[in-house]
């Protein structure tokens, strides 16, 4: 096995230095916004407001076993223990002041800015927030797409992102600038190229690129997305990845599998992830890494970037309908050249984890592609069996091993 990539050693320390900079915002006069990962971020990138996002923050509770605790909390305070597991790990955190950042919670926002496109939730989520620290809170409403995107709907956010950047402006005194907007929109458009660019690398056999790998590198790409320190590190991540490939370097030794992974990571879980890597298994694509790659911002977009913005993030991955998810994942099914898909049902995620079942049966019908729906939580541990897991998993390895023996006895 070649292993985690060399890059991955950079990622704590931007980790670290990320939210090093949220704790020091206020000393140093800079604004801090907690953000949901649907919101355009490159608006407060361009107004110098610091990005700070409690679903990444309940995913790193969730990768240090804490989230559970933190849940326990919420629910001791009366949430639901059906609501959303990151709002139950956030939430928690706020209302105890405990957290993964050196047992510490998340700075105070100065205000709030969340959109309705990755689901419901976080705008009750974000309101919660707003009345515990009383501060300002921005919502942007993203009408769903069936279909098509109009444009009527374009128009419709054009017009609310007009009105987020005077509340901005507003709540902080500065000014946003065209320039300082196109920028900012220039960096998304090269981080989200090496990003995919990465996510290409991995059609390679072997696959140079695991799932663990691909999930965490995603920070850079949700927090930091529409900055240089963004852009340099993908660099550097493309590039190794890149020099596997020439090298003939896959992530699992002596790949047999080639799968793709739907949904949120189970992220107390990685375990199932090594386990399927033991076993040969190579996640060659997961649906929510590639959802970042969506954001394609090109020369044109910067003639009309709030139209662009209003595009792009009209259709992100669970803005869309089961039509579009499913020719997403068909495409990346072929491309990857993948022998089976593993579904995610996520308690939490309700949008995501609905459609899955019709999902499976079209891969199945078209592609001859079968799969395997394991049922579990992103951030509460409670909800998940590994045993479980782990015997759904052998069950599934040894249909991919039927079908292809099946194949060779067939070709012989």
């Amino acid at each position: 096995m070649t292993g985690r990539l060399k890059t991955d050693g950079r990622l704590k320390a931007m980790l670290v230095a990320h939210y090093r900079d949220a704790f020091l915002a206020r000393r140093r006069r800079r604004p801090v916004a907690w953000v949901t990962s649907g919101a355009p971020v490159e608006l407060l990138h361009a107004l110098g407001i610091l990005p700070v996002y409690p679903e990444n923050f309940a995913a790193v509770a969730a990768s240090r076993h804490l989230a559970v605790e933190l849940c326990e909390a919420a629910e001791a305070a009366g949430y639901s223990p059906d609501l959303c597991s990151y709002a139950r790990t956030s939430i928690g955190s706020m209302l105890t002041g405990q957290g993964p950042l050196k047992g510490k919670a998340l700075p105070e926002p100065d205000l709030l800015f969340a959109a309705s496109n990755i689901c419901g939730v976080v705008v009750k989520w974000w309101e919660v927030v707003a009345r515990h620290y009383r501060v300002p809170l921005f919502i942007l409403d993203f009408p769903f797409v069936s279909e098509r995107l109009t444009a009527h709907q374009v128009d419709y956010v054009r017009r609310q992102l007009e009105e987020a950047i005077a509340f901005l402006q507003a709540q902080t005194g500065r000014q946003l600038t065209r320039g300082a907007l196109a920028a900012r929109l220039r960096l998304s458009a090269e981080a989200v190229a090496l990003w995919n660019q990465v996510q290409l690398c991995r059609r390679a056999a072997p696959c140079p690129v695991g799932a663990l790998d691909a999930f965490t590198n995603l920070f850079p790409m949700v927090t930091l997305r529409g900055t240089r320190a963004c852009v340099d590190y993908l660099r550097r991540l493309c590039r190794e990845v890149e020099g596997r490939v020439a090298r003939g370097e896959g992530a699992v030794q002596g790949e047999r599998y080639r799968l793709i992974w739907d949904n949120i990571a189970i992220w107390h879980a990685f375990g199932l992830i090594r386990y399927l890597h033991s076993r040969g298994a190579s996640f060659v694509g997961e649906t929510y890494t590639w959802a970042w790659g969506e954001y394609e911002f090109g020369p044109e977009d910067l003639h009309d970037p709030l139209g662009s913005l209003a595009t792009q993030y009209s259709q992100v991955i669970l803005n869309i309908d089961l039509g579009r998810r499913l020719e997403r994942l068909l495409h990346m099914v072929k491309g990857q050249r993948a022998d089976g898909v593993l579904f995610h049902s996520c308690r939490s995620c309700k949008t995501y984890s609905l459609g899955q079942l019709p999902l499976a049966r079209e891969i199945g019908n078209r592609l001859a592609v079968p799969s395997l729906l394991l049922e579990a939580d992103m951030a509460d541990a409670r909800a998940y069996s590994e045993g479980q897991a782990r015997t759904r998993v052998d069950a599934f390895l040894e249909v991919l091993d039927s079908r292809r023996n099946g194949s060779c006895r067939a070709s012989g």
